[in-house]
């Protein structure tokens, strides 16, 4: 479990003909489910962003009001949730948040920020295929050489190994979010290396900065019928 406090929510994203987003957003603030100022940032993305934008603003609105209540009086309700200088969701500083979206599908992971728990990141892949075996594997782009040999146990080119394959990018990937506010830069794959121990990987930060140091990662996932669901939080 990524926090005891943690939600987890999923949203379709649902690509609309671009006459008819206008009204597809206004019946989105309407239903309470989009702030009207993220419709109008959805308006100026691209039609290519503009279905996952919404998609996963519409699955991040719904975890934070799943979240328990302060008790302060504060409303989700009223906060926009736009963007970063890191192209990250800007949340409520009390709150841990990431979005991931692949295919028809976004997910956003909320958690209370405490006296442990910092930031959170989350990341969706779909489960590989038979048809995904006549594509060049990706292990050696992103497996350190241990992680390259733990892997080998299940065969690069087998159902099984790209699979195990993918778990690790998407498991790194939840990791790169939960320490981008550390080092806001990009993060090589082979900066974290991962460890299977009775099936908790252990995460290890190959990185310079010493705002990392005392950086603690925690990590898991589940398996669904399609998909590889990732994430990771950054405790200090």
């Amino acid at each position: 479990m990524l926090h005891p406090s943690a939600v987890v929510t999923r949203a379709a994203v649902r690509e609309w003909p671009e006459l008819a987003w206008d009204n597809a957003l206004h019946a989105a603030v309407a239903a309470g489910t989009l702030h009207a100022a993220e419709a109008d940032f959805a308006r100026r993305l691209p039609m290519a962003r503009r279905a996952t934008f919404v998609a996963g603003r519409e699955a991040l609105r719904s975890a934070l009001g799943q979240l328990p209540d302060r008790g302060d009086g504060d409303s989700y309700r009223d906060f926009a949730i736009l963007r970063t200088a890191r192209g990250a969701p800007q949340l409520p500083s009390h709150v841990a948040g990431s979005v991931t979206h692949k295919d028809t599908l976004a997910m956003a992971a909320v958690a209370p920020r405490g006296t442990s728990l910092q930031h959170v990141g989350i990341d969706l892949e779909r489960r590989p295929v038979e048809r995904d075996l006549h594509s060049r594997s990706i292990a050696r782009k992103i497996l350190t050489a241990r992680e390259f040999a733990y892997v080998q146990q299940w065969g690069e080119d087998t159902i099984e190994g790209r699979e195990r394959i993918l778990l690790h990018f998407a498991l790194k990937e939840a990791v790169y979010k939960a320490i981008d506010p550390y080092v806001e830069r990009y993060v090589g794959f082979t900066e974290v290396e991962l460890e299977f121990t009775d099936e908790r990987p252990r995460v290890t930060l190959h990185l310079p900065e010493t705002s990392v140091a005392e950086v603690r990662i925690e990590a898991g996932w589940a398996l669904e019928e399609r998909w590889i669901v990732a994430w990771a939080g950054s405790h200090r």
